[in-house]
């Protein structure tokens, strides 16, 4: 495994002290400027093409999509984070599409785990803007650390919580073990993001469903975050 990420350029020093410091103390940090806008107008209407109807739109196998998805996870500077997280014995776990429709919100449980075995991280991409309207993402910095932790009840506000906000192409990666959940869309548009989860290799049961031989053969050395 060393070596793939040596491969594909993954370096401890492509990460800013700052994000560093907010990955073990908050349980998240942020890359801006992440997509560019021809990224993301790709990912869109690919996403446009696949999408059915629904209340939270949601797309998964986003990998046999082709290359267009490629750019939301395949990054050095975020393998750097997930490594920093997780160790070098990293796999892809799920990459998914969610797109929260007005008046719809989603919760995501945290699972509780011991001091510094953290085994799973979340990488979010924002495809539009996220807004303090929309159901953007919201976390409460620093909960993985707090093994007394009492979530909020429903969909309650937490004192100390911190919403994701951000332009459209804004990424963030997240320790999945800090408390989390959508927030209600109080907006008329839909909130589209795509999810990368990532997860140690023990005990973790690697991409399902495997990927296909195109999808290998495109990905190269990369294909064995997958498997």
């Amino acid at each position: 495994m060393y070596e793939v990420l040596d491969e594909l350029g993954v370096r401890a020093d492509l990460l800013a002290p700052q994000q560093l410091s907010e990955l073990d103390e908050l349980g998240y940090c942020r890359f801006d400027d992440f997509l560019t806008a021809p990224q993301i107008t790709a990912a869109l209407d690919t996403i446009e093409s696949l999408a059915p109807g629904g209340g939270t739109l949601r797309l998964t196998d986003l990998l046999e999509a082709g290359p267009v998805f490629d750019p939301l996870w395949l990054r050095p500077n975020l393998l750097a984070a997930v490594r920093h997280l997780l160790g070098p014995e990293f796999r892809i776990s799920a990459m998914t599409y969610r797109a929260g429709r007005p008046d719809h919100v989603q919760v995501d449980p945290s699972e509780r785990v011991g001091p510094i075995r953290w085994r799973v991280c979340t990488a979010i991409v924002a495809l539009v803007d996220f807004t303090a309207d929309n159901g953007a993402t919201r976390v409460v910095p620093g909960s993985h650390l707090d093994y007394g932790f009492v979530p909020p009840l429903g969909h309650e506000d937490h004192p100390d919580q911190a919403l994701l906000l951000g332009q459209a192409g804004t990424a963030w990666l997240f320790n999945s073990h800090v408390w989390h959940s959508g927030t209600v869309n109080r907006s008329a548009s839909a909130r589209h993001a795509v999810l990368t989860g990532f997860g140690r290799r023990c005990g973790t049961s690697g991409f399902d469903p495997q990927p296909s031989e195109s999808t290998i053969e495109r990905l190269g050395s990369a294909a064995y975050l997958l498997v």
